[in-house]
């Protein structure tokens, strides 16, 4: 009698794998599962009928009743996220608590809550609550042969800061107000409104998740009539139902800070190599003590940033990674109102647009700074790749160029000579790898130069390679080889007349002479 095994439902819905047996073992098969299983209908779990809600940073209860109602002392119980026996919360066994398959995550926050469990009643007390602990939980109880289980949704919900209004632009082309706030979870709904109630169309809306989960929102809205409004930004929660709030009188700040100061930045860009030093500068116009602003150095977005300065001191919770332990403020003269972000070991990723961001009483005035950076690579090293039927194919490369360098190759008189194929990749750095490769069909062409240059800098780098050299040198090689062989062919055949000689001379004189009786 063989066995197998088949996947059917059990009654909880799930799929299960009960072993079967071949056609010649039916009668056995059927005796020995109503001897070993239990009755579907022995218990069932059952757990909340509606979603738990936790706020991020509280705690949390889960969970679930056998019904009917029965000690669970004896019983196998087991809290999971996806499937028995993996990613475990916490499990208990025969009344001891097992932690070898608990989850990382998890370690030192779930706490069995075991006051129920002479009627069947378990809880699972989850310590501070964070945006990864939202979605699926089960609950699972076994008995012998025979389990059962349920399912919870848990809801996690942040309800994050007050929105900040922030206000940007001119009087002439009307003014921009940008609305930021974080620390909320799950994704926020953000809305603008006019002093009546109306809805406000958002020009751009930004949101993303910090290192904790947690959203930060970014609303920007146009207003092109400064002389009479006044708005307000509300960012909502989905799962609460609940909203916080700013308003905003955009003639007062206006009148008072929004012509008043201007922040300057370089008019060209600004070039640098790669690993050398950053140094973006800007300045306010007319000149003001900054030491008490708020300075912000940014990309595309407020948040994260590059570098932000408050009250004297770095926050280093809103920078990126990438610029962790690579920036520095230089204060020196910060009470004239000039700012300078020191970044060491320039990369490629550091190219691009920068804005220099200072806030005084709400208003934020900004420049933009446009950053190059530059990779001289290596000097280029041609190689033959092959020689066939009087053509000739070369291959150019080179390494450490940013940004995408421009290859040619050239003849002796300077003229240029389209590549055969060119391939361009990025290593992890960010640098470029280069090679070009040129058929040579033409024996005429006698010196080849490939140039490699850099498109910001107008420098190059080249390499020549000498095709009459190449021809005499496999010339020659081709007569050195052709000699060898002659010389050992010469070699072998003197040998062979040699040995025959010797064997000719030794018959002469070895044989035996005849008896003369």
């Amino acid at each position: 009698m063989s066995l197998f095994w088949q996947r059917r439902e059990s009654p909880q819905g799930r799929m299960v794998d009960f072993p079967g047996y071949s056609l010649s073992g039916v009668v056995a098969s059927f005796v020995f599962v109503l001897l070993t299983m239990k009755q579907s209908d022995d218990f069932r779990v059952i757990g909340p009928a509606h979603p738990i809600l936790a706020r991020v940073g509280e705690d949390a209860l889960l969970s679930c009743q056998l019904l009917p109602k029965r000690a669970a002392l004896h019983m196998d119980v087991s809290w999971y996220r996806s499937e028995p026996g993996t990613h475990v919360l916490l499990a208990r066994r025969n009344g001891a608590e097992v932690t070898e398959q608990q989850m990382e995550e998890y370690r030192g926050r779930v706490e069995w809550i075991e006051d129920d469990i002479a009627e069947g009643g378990v809880a699972l007390k989850m310590y501070n609550i964070q945006p990864s602990d939202n979605g699926q939980y089960w609950c699972r109880f076994q008995e012998g042969s025979y389990c059962g289980e349920t399912s919870l949704l848990l809801k996690v919900v942040g309800l994050g800061a007050t929105p900040h209004i922030h206000m940007e632009g001119s009087v002439e082309s009307g003014v921009q107000l940008v609305c930021t706030a974080k620390g909320w979870f799950p994704e926020p709904q953000v809305y603008w409104e006019d002093i009546t109630g109306e809805k406000l169309l958002t020009v751009s809306e930004y949101q993303v998740q910090d290192e904790d989960g947690l959203f930060y929102v970014e609303a920007t809205l146009m207003v092109r009539n400064a002389s009479t409004e006044t708005v307000s930004c509300f960012i909502h929660n989905p799962t609460l139902t609940e909203e916080k709030g700013s308003v905003i009188s955009i003639p007062e700040k206006v009148q008072t800070e929004l012509a008043s100061l201007k922040v300057i930045g370089p008019s060209q860009p600004i070039l640098v190599r790669v690993g050398e030093d950053i140094q973006l500068t800007c300045y306010l116009s007319p000149k003001a003590n900054a030491q008490s602003m708020e300075v912000r150095w940014v990309r595309s977005h407020r948040y994260p940033a590059v570098y932000v300065y408050v009250d004297g001191d770095h926050v280093a919770g809103e920078q990126m990674a990438e610029y962790r332990g690579r920036t520095a403020l230089v204060t020196d003269a910060m009470d004239e109102g000039t700012l300078t972000l020191q970044i060491h070991n320039a990369r490629p990723s550091d190219d691009g647009q920068y804005r220099c961001l200072l806030e005084k009483d709400g208003v934020y005035q900004e420049a933009s700074l446009d950053l190059k950076v530059v990779g001289l690579g290596s000097s280029p090293l041609i190689t033959m790749e092959g020689l066939k039927d009087g053509e000739i194919q070369l291959m150019c490369t080179s390494e450490g160029w940013f940004p995408q360098p421009h290859v040619q190759w050239r003849d002796m008189e300077g003229k240029a000579i389209p590549s055969f194929s060119e391939v361009l990749t990025q290593d992890s750095h960010g640098l470029f790898h280069v090679e070009a490769f040129l058929l040579v069909t033409n024996s005429s062409v006698v010196n080849v130069t490939c140039s490699i240059s850099n498109p910001l800098l107008g420098e190059e780098k080249m390499a020549t390679f000498s095709l009459s050299e190449t021809r005499m040198t496999f010339t020659w090689k081709i007569l050195l080889i052709l000699g060898l062989l002659l010389a050992v062919a010469i070699g072998l055949i003197r040998r062979k007349s040699c040995r025959k000689s010797e064997c000719d001379t030794g018959s002469k004189y070895s044989s035996p002479r005849p008896d003369p009786f």
